[in-house]
């Protein structure tokens, strides 16, 4: 089990981390399975926002006038997280952010990230898609009272909940807490064995 970890969200201007910027970061700190500190900040990506990004997300380019630029803020996210690990949904979206913002800034960024994309492709197989929206759906998540999809610290919230719903599944299957070991193993492993995996673990001693 992990009793310290955070979760992390970008809202960017497109999908490509080598070319495109964050506008948005969203991170909170789990502690004992409950939120214990977050941290929340717009920036300026030094360009016009595509009108697509302003209809997914909300945010418009008055929103973004005159904050700071990603440079600026990822030194602030990187001494929030700490050493701790990260989870994101889809984290190889945000990890590739997370990296590029941190190589743009001049500041070393080794990070683990745990993707609960991943995860939940491979334990929930009765979703009828991945994405975070319709996991809360599926699952019957507790969303944020304040919000919307597509806005970092709505996402951050709703990724907490699919975490622990995440965990809970995998602590039922194999009759104790899962480790970051066992975390790893699933993301990596096809579909099709995880099931083995777990009925593997179960049956060895503590």
């Amino acid at each position: 089990m992990f009793k310290e970890f955070a979760v992390i969200d970008f809202e960017t201007t497109g999908l490509s981390a080598d070319y495109c910027r964050v506008i948005e970061v969203a991170a909170v700190i789990v502690r004992n399975g409950e939120v214990a500190d977050s941290f929340v900040e717009l920036m300026h990506p030094g360009c016009r926002l595509p009108f697509i990004i302003t209809d997914l997300t909300g945010i418009t380019d008055a929103m973004l006038k005159g904050k700071p630029k990603p440079e600026a803020v990822m030194p602030k996210l990187k001494n929030f997280i700490g050493n701790r690990h990260c989870i994101a949904h889809n984290a190889t979206f945000d990890s590739g952010f997370y990296h590029a913002e941190m190589g743009r800034a001049g500041i070393a960024h080794d990070r683990t990230f745990f993707c609960t994309m991943k995860l939940s492709r491979r334990l929930i197989l009765d979703s009828p898609r991945h994405t975070l929206s319709i996991l809360a759906d599926h699952l019957n998540l507790a969303r944020p009272d304040d919000g919307k999809c597509h806005r970092a610290l709505y996402d951050v919230l709703l990724t907490v909940e699919l975490w622990k719903h995440i965990e809970s599944l995998i602590t039922h299957k194999i009759g104790r807490a899962p480790d970051r070991e066992i975390y790893q193993a699933i993301m990596k492993k096809p579909k099709s064995a995880v099931a083995k995996y777990l009925d593997r673990i179960l049956q060895q001693p503590v």
